[in-house]
């Protein structure tokens, strides 16, 4: 070796880095661990609070928020199985399924969102008609009551009942003087005893 040929430098050796996930598959883990929290806490409030808040709504306004609760978390878990995919790809290789993962998530959530909108927002369904059975100077009769006209009380027919001695079998007028007491049932059973009718 001359004197002129410069000596190389002496570098130390640097420790070896431990291998490190690609950018894309750390991504997808963050993006599969928060759309699995997400997704079974929204599975957790549908469980307990979803059967009371859908039970007072009309039965189509149930129909079409039970579609779109079916669709909403299908697409949650159909973005929280392509992100597992996509955090566990083989180091080296490009993962390309985070688009769709976010696209999901966005969509998957915004029909959840809607879903609560139309809770909301949709009118509750009617309250079923009372039965009322009224004693009267008659007797008894049982049916639907109204307040109308002035002066009357008025009996009508519950097509849902079956024919018995007190169900008003059409539209009956009863003058309010003549009323002894009203009392609201489930059905419209004739009573062990019928009073007797005034002479």
């Amino acid at each position: 070796m001359t004197e002129n040929q410069p000596v190389p430098e002496q570098r130390p050796l640097a420790a070896e880095e431990p291998p490190q996930d690609p950018p894309d598959a750390a991504q997808a883990a963050v993006w599969r661990n928060g759309l699995t929290t997400v997704t079974a806490l929204l599975a957790a409030v549908l469980v307990l609070r979803g059967p009371a808040e859908l039970a007072s709504l009309h039965w189509s306004v149930q129909v079409l928020s039970a579609a779109l609760l079916l669709a909403g978390f299908a697409l949650l878990v159909r973005a929280v199985l392509l992100a597992i995919a996509a955090a566990s790809a083989p180091a080296g290789q490009p993962v390309s399924a985070l688009t769709p993962v976010r696209r999901l998530a966005v969509v998957g959530l915004a029909v959840l969102g809607a879903t609560v909108l139309l809770g909301w927002l949709a009118p509750a369904a009617p309250a079923p008609a009372k039965l009322i059975q009224l004693t009267y100077d008659h007797g008894i009769i049982c049916g639907l009551v109204t307040l109308e006209p002035d002066g009357y009380v008025t009996v009508l027919p519950d097509p849902g009942q079956a024919p018995n001695r007190i169900t008003a079998k059409a539209r009956t007028l009863v003058p309010v003087a003549a009323v002894h007491g009203m009392t609201e049932v489930g059905v419209c059973e004739p009573p062990a005893t019928l009073p007797t009718p005034a002479p």
